[in-house]
């Protein structure tokens, strides 16, 4: 029996789950060579998960996630979620999973959301095609001779396949290059490649480090990743304290979710 059901509707290949609950290792082996060859085929540029009826997930559905998540960037598929319990949402959240994939309220929504993707991409695929070319181009050589915010604009080029082809490899290499001299930007994504064990092995230790120098320097986006490091204790020993601190720097930069999740903190504060 099929752990997935799909259809396509409106040019985006939905994906709705068989199971309530995502938990046996075989049937999430199932799910997950069932996933990755969905997402491979020719054609599929958008896919949507539908967690409609899904009540639980466990960390094994959640490594095929992860795994899900990287080959749908590797092959340039447009991935979203929908309809996901608030609980499962939680746990991705801690985990990152919504910074790789959006999470949207229903289908609707999410159809709604690809509809808007194609036709920015449509408006701009003309006009962006030849200066990527150029602008790949023109980083390569200022990021060779050391210049630190080349070798992170270079290594974007690479990680999203932007006037070159498409190597993850070859822009963590870079991203480290930029990260090791200090650029902020780099030091963010470099740390999300070990948080993830993208082209490194997965190395929570390491992605706080970076994470951390990131955020010492004002960095919106590590500040607000640190604060859920010590709000969920990843990498580092839980501490709401901490927590509450770099939500509140992020917070001050006009971070939505950093703003949500302090207020969501202080009231599970005053809770005890």
């Amino acid at each position: 029996m099929a752990a997935t059901l799909s259809e396509t509707r409106d040019g985006v290949l939905i994906v709705r789950f068989v199971d309530t609950e995502l938990s046996d290792e075989i049937r999430i082996r199932e799910i997950g060579a069932e996933l990755v060859e969905l997402a491979v085929q020719p054609g599929v540029k958008q896919l949507l998960l539908n967690f409609d009826g899904v009540s639980f997930m466990s960390s094994a559905m959640l490594g095929q996630l992860a795994i899900l998540t990287k080959r749908c960037i590797s092959h340039n598929v447009g991935l979203k979620m929908c309809t996901v319990a608030e609980t499962m949402r939680e746990v991705l959240r801690i985990v990152r999973l919504d910074t790789l994939a959006e999470i949207l309220a229903d289908e609707k929504e999410a159809l709604k959301a690809f509809r808007h993707e194609r036709r920015h991409k449509d408006e701009n695929a003309d006009s962006a095609a030849g200066a990527e070319e150029d602008t790949a181009d023109a980083y390569r050589a200022a990021a060779g001779k050391g210049d630190a915010q080349a070798q992170y604009r270079l290594a974007r080029c690479y990680e999203n396949g932007r006037g070159v082809v498409q190597d993850f490899a070859a822009a963590r290499k870079w991203y480290e290059k930029s990260a090791r001299q200090g650029n902020a930007d780099a030091q963010h994504a470099l740390a999300t490649c070990y948080a993830y064990g993208m082209q490194v092995p997965q190395d929570y230790d390491e992605a706080i480090k970076w994470y951390r120098k990131a955020a010492e320097q004002g960095h919106c986006e590590a500040e607000y990743a640190m604060g859920m490091n010590y709000s969920y204790g990843i990498g580092v020993e839980a501490n709401p304290a901490d927590a509450q601190k770099w939500y509140r720097k992020a917070a001050a930069q006009g971070h939505t979710k950093a703003k949500e999740a302090l207020e969501q903190l202080k009231r599970e504060t005053k809770a005890t």
